[in-house]
This record gives C-alpha cells, sequence and structure tokens, in this order.
C-alpha cells in the first residue's frame, strides 16, 4: 500500500510533468498533447486568397466526409463534425495521447463578401477545402461536401 505522502507526491509529479509539456507545445506552436477538459476539439486550417477567391483548408484525417456539415452564416464560416474512435471497445492503457476524438467544430469569420450560392466543398485524404467566391452581397447558406474522383 502506498503511503498518502508519496501518492500526493506522484500526483504533484504527474501534474508538473503534464504543465511541463503543455507549455512546451505551446512554445513551439504545437496543439497541447494534454486535454484539461472533454469537449470538442479544434481542428488546424490554412486560409489564404485569391484575386477571386477565399480558401480554406482544413486539416481532418480521419473524419469520415458524412460526419461532416459546412455552413455559412453572414460572415461566418462554420464546420463542424465527429471524429469517432476506431478503437472504441478496445481496452487500453496510453503512455502518449495526442489524438482528438470526438466532436469537433471550427468557425473562421471572414473579412470579406463572399457568394453563398458558389461556395464549394471538397474532401480528399482528410483535408476539407472550401473555397469561397468573393461577392457584395451576406447570406446565409447550407453547403454540400462532394467528395474527390
Amino acid at each position: 500500500m502506498v503511503e498518502p505522502k508519496y501518492e500526493l507526491t506522484g500526483m504533484v509529479e504527474r501534474m508538473r510533468h503534464e504543465m511541463e509539456r503543455f507549455f512546451d507545445d505551446f512554445s513551439t506552436r504545437k496543439p497541447p498533447s494534454v486535454r484539461f477538459s472533454p469537449g470538442t476539439w479544434t481542428p488546424s486550417v490554412d486560409i489564404y486568397e485569391t484575386e477571386e477567391d477565399i480558401i480554406v483548408l482544413f486539416e481532418l484525417a480521419g473524419v469520415q466526409q458524412d460526419e461532416i456539415e459546412v455552413e455559412i452564416h453572414a460572415n461566418e464560416l462554420i464546420v463542424r463534425g465527429e471524429r469517432k474512435d476506431i478503437r472504441q471497445g478496445v481496452k487500453r492503457s496510453y503512455s502518449q495521447m495526442e489524438i482528438f476524438w470526438g466532436p469537433f467544430e471550427r468557425r473562421i469569420v471572414l473579412q470579406t463578401l463572399i457568394e453563398a450560392d458558389s461556395i464549394k466543398a471538397f474532401y480528399d485524404n482528410g483535408f476539407l477545402e472550401v473555397i469561397l467566391p468573393k461577392s457584395n452581397v451576406r447570406r446565409s447558406h447550407k453547403i454540400n461536401i462532394r467528395g474527390v474522383e
């Protein structure tokens, strides 16, 4: 049996280690490898612009296309969905856990007016590309996602 003072020391040491890892990840601009609360995760994005379009590229490895929703409301692009744990029900003990499972959501505030009726979304190899044509009129619209052939 572990004495209470040694058990507390171990807990403090584990917490110190997690905090060091959190700040190491933060300083190297990687997402933290520890989660302090359950909930949604936030996918990484690249956003760039051409003369005609704003392009938003989401990194969604392991997410099935039919688990992704893309919507536009006024000046905000909203992408949400879920990455399901492919090993559910398997008993395991992690030594490191950096892959986030479960629901996700990412909201991108657009600084440019876009043509909602002409938005296109493509999903291929774990990347969702949303192409938003520039416009002068704001509207709400749901966007269908197509696979790449």
